[in-house]
């Protein structure tokens, strides 16, 4: 009898030891999960986050352009007459550079003309259609309130080169 005890001493003693294996490699599994899934939802809420934030400085640098393209198109619509020089233009729409602000007036829906005298001129393609339809780039007159930009927006053209 004594001989079927220590059998049976070594064989159970290898079953606990399994069985304890098994649950703590087990309970370490499940730890490890649960950090795992911590960790992705840490990294998604960041993610969010950078999403949320390049969104809105998108939304805030696009809605600068969209209110002035509405700008600039309500600016060019609402005198008689349809033409509109540059410097008056960069004048009433500030905060632009020369070459962005021709885009923003062609994203409003403005062609661009020259003078007979070498002005810059813009208008919405709407108001000078004919104009524009039979290729009169040039207009064949300086516009009526034409002034040296210098004595237009007096301090402007202080500094060289700025404008």
């Amino acid at each position: 009898m004594s001989d079927g005890v220590e059998v049976w001493v070594p064989v159970l003693a290898a079953f606990c030891g399994l069985a304890g294996g098994v649950f703590t490699t087990l309970l370490s599994l499940r730890s490890e999960r649960r950090k795992v899934r911590d960790e992705l939802e840490f990294e998604r809420t960041k993610f969010e986050e950078e999403i949320a934030s390049q969104r809105a400085a998108l939304k805030a640098e696009f809605g600068t352009e969209q209110s002035a393209e509405a700008a600039i198109r309500h600016f060019l619509d609402i005198y008689e007459l349809p033409y509109r020089s540059f410097p008056m233009i960069r004048h009433y729409i500030g905060g632009f550079e020369n070459n962005e602000l021709r885009r923003l007036l062609v994203r409003a829906g403005a062609v661009r003309f020259m003078a007979q005298d070498g002005t810059e001129l813009w208008a919405l393609r709407d108001r000078v259609a004919d104009h524009f339809k039979h290729g009169r780039w040039k207009h064949p007159e300086a516009p009526r309130n034409k002034v040296p930009d210098e004595d237009l927006f007096p301090g402007v053209f202080d500094k060289e080169g700025e404008y």
